[in-house]
């Protein structure tokens, strides 16, 4: 399931652009923090450039996870793989290929710090639960408006709240209000507080917790997509 879910890309030609600007941002990054490793700049800004290569890449798989269900804009059809018998068949290699980008990136850009590799499983296994979570919301906002037009609005609402966040990281002096409800506050927040455990306002995160929040928010709207919307679709 997960090689045909990268041949699906392949045809697409997004598997090039997307590995290729995977592969260009990891060995940016590092390079940089290799270089300017001394540099009292790149002590204080690496944590938070890497929080944005994570937050950016988050955002993309909302996109990929929602597009890949949603229904043509020509023919009006869900398309469900011949293959795929039962829902965990239908998402396995989907989801599992996105986990799999979005580790090796989280992996990749923490390679300068493999020496704390307490951090790095951290910064990883956050990562991958957020990674979950965007999964989970993709699927659900497909299961709402199912055209992939209205996704794509949606994901530009996403991608505003991310970026409005992001912008309260980078920029604190401009005193940037938080949006009520947005999400990304307590995502964001979660990595910073990872990266920059002294910053005065260090809560520890709750791992545990945060799996089993993930894992419920996960089945219950696979659950949701598997009623409401799979067992309407159309096979090839």
């Amino acid at each position: 399931m997960l090689q045909f879910e990268f041949l699906k890309l392949w045809r697409n030609n997004l598997t090039a652009v997307l590995f290729g600007y995977i592969g260009f941002i990891i060995v940016t990054y590092n390079v940089l923090v290799l270089v300017f490793k001394d540099a009292v700049w790149m002590e204080a800004w690496s944590g938070k450039i890497a929080i944005l290569i994570v937050s950016v890449m988050v955002d993309i798989i909302f996109w990929l996870a929602a597009m890949q269900i949603a229904e043509d804009m020509e023919t009006g059809m869900i398309h469900l793989m011949r293959t795929s018998r039962n829902i965990v068949q239908y998402f396995a290699g989907k989801h599992v290929l996105l986990l799999l980008i979005m580790g090796v990136i989280s992996i990749g850009i923490m390679a300068s710090r493999l020496s704390e590799p307490m951090l790095v499983l951290q910064f990883t296994l956050f990562t991958l639960l957020t990674t979950i979570l965007m999964i989970s919301a993709g699927v659900f906002f497909t299961m709402l408006v199912k055209k992939q037009n209205s996704v794509m609005v949606a994901g530009s609402v996403v991608t505003g709240l991310l970026f409005a966040t992001l912008m309260r990281l980078l920029l604190p002096t401009w005193n940037i209000p938080a949006i009520p409800g947005n999400p990304f506050n307590y995502i964001i927040k979660g990595l910073y507080d990872l990266l920059y455990p002294f910053n005065g306002s260090y809560d520890a995160v709750s791992l545990v917790s945060l799996s089993l929040f993930t894992f419920i928010v996960y089945l219950f709207f696979i659950t949701l997509f598997y009623w409401f919307t799979y067992k309407k679709g159309f096979r090839l």
